[in-house]
C-alpha cells in the first residue's frame, strides 16, 4: 500500500566515485522526478555517475513496516537512507524494493547513486540494456541514466506480497481454469488468510472471490493457487473481439486480527495465447498477426505519458495491426496497460540487442525472472522473446573494419557464445517461470545449420540486393518466411518535420552529421533512390517515402499469400521515431505519419485484394499472368466481395478489364480469384487497378510495372 510518494523536487550532481559521502555544501542541480539526468540542460551530454538528494519528513506508526520503491533507475544504483545503505542494484526496467523498517525518522534524507555508464566495446556490451545503449536507431549521443520511474514508501503490516502472478491454464464453456503464485515475506511466523478476487473492471458480471488460509513462516515463502473462475468473460485482441479486463486484487489477512497486512492490484485478463509452428491461436481460434517494431516511445522514456502511448498505439490500430514488437528493450509500464486496454498483443523482446560478454549470465538470467514477475499478469504480452540479433554486431555509429565484418559473418553463419550457449539458458529459464507463454529464443535467424531457422529479419530491398530477390524465398524456401519479424527501407519525415532538425540544401545536404545523429544510412538509401535525379529536397523526400510504400507492399503482398502456408506473421520494421531521424519509421517523432504510412495502412486491412509481380520489367511483346488474390482475416465469412480490376497501356487505353463476385470463408488463406493473360504490345509503364468491396470495406489498389 502506497505511503508517501517521494517524486517531484530532487537535489543532484555528477561525481566521479561512490561512497556514500558527499560535500553537501557543494552545488546541487535542482530536477523533477522521473526523469533522466541530461534533460538538464547542464547535464545534457553528461554520462557517468550521478548521486540524487531527496529531503523528506515522515511520521512512521510503531505496528508497520516500510518499504522503500524505486521503479526504475538506469543502470546501476545504490541506495542510502539517512546514513544507513539499503541496497544496490542492477536493471533498469524493474522496481528494486528495501525495507526501511525503524530507519525512518522526522526529518529524512535519501540518495541514490546512479551510473550508467558507456558501453565502449560494442562488440562485448555489459549493461542489459537493449537498444539504449547499442542501436541504428536511437541517438547515440543520448544517456538514459538517471530515475526514470516512481519513488515511493510503500507500508505494510506484517506480511508484504512479494510477487502475485497467475495465467490461464485452459478454460471450457463453464469455467476458466487460473493458476498462479503468491511470494509472501512475513516478519514473524502467523496464520493468514489469502483473499484473490476478479472484478470486472470494463464490463458488466459478476465478481470472483478465492479465499486460502495458510500458516506463513517467517521469511519469503512461495504459494502456487489454482482456482476455476466461473462464469467468466475472455479477453481478445480488437479485430476478435472485447477486450474483457478484470481488476485482480490479492488481499493478505491476518487470521487472528482480521486486519489487512498488505493488498496487490493489477488488471488482468483470460486469456490463451499459443504458437503451433509460428501460427498464433488466441482462446484456441487461429490468428494471422499483422505487427511492426515498436522502439522506445522517446529516446527519454521517462517523458512517456499514457496519453502519449495511447496515441502510439491508436497508430497502430488504425493501421489495421493486432501485435506490436516491443523491440530489444522493456517499455514503460503504460505501454502495458494500455496494450491490455486497446486489445493489441506484445511481442516482448528481453533487453539483449547483438552480442554481449560471457559475464553477463547470471545477471541476465536474474532479470529475464524479472521480466516475467513484473508483465507476467498483462494479457496483451503474447510471448517472451530472449535477444534480438544475437550476433557479433560491430558499432554502427563508426567506421567499418574488414575484422569486424569477418566477425560479423561468422557469428551468423556459423556459432557464437551468445546465441548457442546463453540464449537456449534464457529460453529454458523463461518456459520454467511461464508455461504459460511461448519462449522464443532468438530473433532473427539462427545459423547456417538451424533445425528451426526461426522468424525472419530480410531486407531485400535494401541491405540483401534487390527486392525480387525475395521471390526465391516465396517459392524454394517458404519456410524461412514461416514468421517475419522485420523488413522496411529508410525514408524522410515528410518536409516541414525535416526542416526541424535538417537545412534544405539540395542536394548538397549534410549526409555526414544526418548520417551520426539522425540514423541515415546514405550509401544504401542512394542506391535505392538516387537523389540526382529530383530538383528539390521536397521530391526527394517523396521519393524515399514512394519507394518504402512499394517496398512493404510487395513484403506484404507475399507473406499475406503465404498465409497459414507456412507464415504466421507479418511484422514490419518501424512503427515510429524516438527522436527526429531519417529511419524505417511509417511515422516520425512528432507522430506525423509519411504517405508510407496509408499505403501500409492499405496493405494491411483485414479483407485484402493484391496482385503478384514477379519482375519489375517485362519485354515487349510478351504475353504475362496477372494473378489477383483475395485474402480475409476477419472471424466472419465474406458473403459477396467484389473484386474488379483494369490495365491502363502506356498510351492511357484500357488494356484489360475484368470483374469477379466471390465468397471468403473466415480467416482464410490468400485465395486466387483470377489470372488474366495480357499482352505487352506497348513500351512503357503499364498501370494495374484493382478495386474491392467487400461489405463496408472499400479498396483500391494501384500497381505499375514497366515494358521495355
Amino acid at each position: 500500500m502506497k505511503e508517501t510518494d517521494l517524486n517531484g523536487a530532487w537535489e543532484l550532481k555528477p561525481v566521479e566515485r561512490f561512497d556514500g559521502e558527499y560535500d553537501r555544501a557543494g552545488t546541487w542541480l535542482a530536477q523533477e522526478l522521473p526523469a533522466h539526468w541530461q534533460e538538464l540542460p547542464e547535464l545534457e551530454s553528461y554520462t557517468g555517475k550521478v548521486v540524487y538528494r531527496k529531503r523528506f519528513k515522515f511520521k512512521p506508526e510503531s505496528d508497520k513496516r516500510f518499504w522503500l520503491k524505486l521503479h526504475g533507475v538506469f543502470y546501476w544504483h545504490t541506495a542510502y537512507l539517512n546514513g544507513c545503505r539499503l541496497g544496490a542494484n542492477e536493471g533498469y526496467f524493474f522496481p528494486s524494493v528495501y525495507e526501511i523498517t525503524g530507519l525512518l525518522e522526522k526529518e529524512n534524507e535519501l540518495l541514490v547513486e546512479a551510473d550508467c555508464p558507456a558501453e565502449a566495446d560494442k562488440a562485448n556490451k555489459r549493461m542489459l540494456t537493449g537498444v539504449f545503449h547499442h542501436w541504428d536507431c536511437l541517438d547515440p549521443l543520448a544517456n538514459p541514466g538517471g530515475i526514470w520511474l516512481a519513488v515511493e514508501i510503500h507500508s505494510t503490516r506484517g506480511t508484504r506480497i512479494v510477487e502475485a502472478r497467475f495465467a490461464t491454464q485452459y478454460f471450457t464453456s463453464d469455467y476458466a481454469r487460473l493458476e498462479g503464485k503468491v511470494t509472501l515475506d512475513a516478519d514473524t511466523s502467523r496464520k493468514l488468510r489469502v483473499r484473490i478476487s476478479l472484478t470486472p473492471r470494463n464490463f458488466d458480471g459478476p465478481a470472483f472471490v478465492h479465499e486460502r488460509e495458510v500458516m506463513k513462516p517467517e521469511g519469503s515463502t512461495t504459494y502456487v493457487l489454482s482456482f476455476d473462475v466461473r462464469p467468466f468473460a475472455l479477453w481478445w485482441t480488437w479485430d476478435r473481439g472485447p477486450q474483457n479486463l478484470y481488476r485482480l486484487q490479492v488481499e493478505v489477512i491476518e487470521a487472528e486480527s482480521g486486519r489487512s497486512s498488505d493488498v496487490f492490484e493489477e488488471d488482468f485478463g483470460i486469456r490463451t495465447v499459443e504458437f503451433r509452428q509460428y501460427l498464433c491461436h488466441l482462446n484456441g481460434r487461429r490468428l494471422y498477426l499483422r505487427g511492426n517494431n515498436y522502439p522506445p516511445g522517446d529516446v527519454r522514456l521517462a517523458r512517456m505519458t499514457r496519453e502519449r502511448i495511447e496515441r502510439d498505439l491508436d497508430l497502430a490500430r488504425e493501421a489495421h495491426l493486432n501485435l506490436l514488437r516491443v523491440h530489444a528493450h522493456v517499455d514503460h509500464p503504460e505501454l502495458y496497460k494500455a496494450a491490455d486496454a486497446k486489445g493489441i498483443l506484445l511481442w516482448q523482446d528481453f533487453p539483449l540487442q547483438w552480442y554481449y560478454r560471457k559475464e553477463i549470465e547470471p545477471q541476465a538470467l536474474r532479470q529475464v525472472e524479472k521480466m516475467i514477475q513484473l508483465l507476467g499478469n498483462h494479457p496483451s504480452v503474447a510471448l517472451w522473446c530472449m535477444h534480438n540479433e544475437p550476433i557479433r554486431q560491430f558499432d554502427t555509429h563508426q567506421p567499418v573494419r574488414a575484422l569486424a565484418v569477418l566477425r560479423w559473418l561468422y557469428s551468423i553463419l556459423f556459432c557464437n557464445w551468445d546465441r548457442d550457449v546463453l540464449d537456449f539458458k534464457l529460453e529454458a529459464r523463461a518456459r520454467f517461470l511461464d508455461p504459460s507463454r511461448y519462449a522464443h529464443r532468438s530473433s532473427g535467424e539462427r545459423g547456417l545449420f538451424a533445425d528451426d531457422p526461426g522468424d525472419g529479419h530480410w531486407y531485400f530491398g535494401w541491405y540483401f540486393g534487390p527486392l525480387p530477390w525475395l521471390n526465391y524465398l516465396v517459392r524454394k524456401k517458404p519456410r524461412r518466411l514461416q514468421f517475419v519479424t522485420e523488413f522496411g527501407s529508410q525514408s524522410f519525415p515528410n518536409y516541414p518535420n525535416s526542416l526541424k532538425f535538417m537545412d534544405d540544401n539540395f542536394p548538397a545536404l549534410d549526409y555526414r552529421h544526418l548520417e551520426e545523429r539522425h540514423h541515415l544510412q546514405p550509401g544504401f538509401l542512394k542506391t535505392w533512390v538516387n537523389p540526382k535525379l529530383y530538383k528539390t529536397l521536397a521530391e526527394y523526400i517523396q521519393a524515399t517515402q514512394d519507394y518504402q510504400s512499394e517496398l512493404n507492399r510487395y513484403y506484404i503482398d507475399r507473406l499475406r499469400f503465404l498465409k497459414y502456408r507456412p507464415n504466421g506473421g507479418c511484422v514490419a520494421f518501424l512503427l515510429l521515431d524516438s527522436n527526429p531521424a531519417i529511419s524505417w519509421s511509417l511515422a516520425d517523432y512528432w507522430r506525423e505519419p509519411k504517405s508510407s504510412y496509408s499505403a501500409f495502412q492499405q496493405a494491411m486491412s483485414p479483407i485484402y485484394a493484391f496482385a503478384r509481380f514477379d519482375q519489375p520489367r517485362y519485354r515487349r511483346g510478351k504475353i504475362i499472368r496477372l494473378p489477383i488474390y483475395l485474402v480475409n482475416d476477419t472471424d466472419r465469412e465474406v458473403a459477396a466481395a467484389r473484386v474488379e480490376i483494369q490495365v491502363t497501356d502506356p498510351v492511357g487505353n484500357s488494356a484489360l478489364a475484368e470483374a469477379a463476385t466471390v465468397s471468403l470463408p473466415a480467416d482464410c488463406e490468400a485465395r486466387a480469384v483470377m489470372n488474366p493473360e495480357l499482352l505487352l504490345q506497348w513500351e512503357g509503364r503499364y498501370r494495374l487497378e484493382i478495386k474491392l468491396v467487400a461489405g463496408e470495406q472499400k479498396l483500391e489498389n494501384v500497381y505499375r510495372f514497366q515494358v521495355s
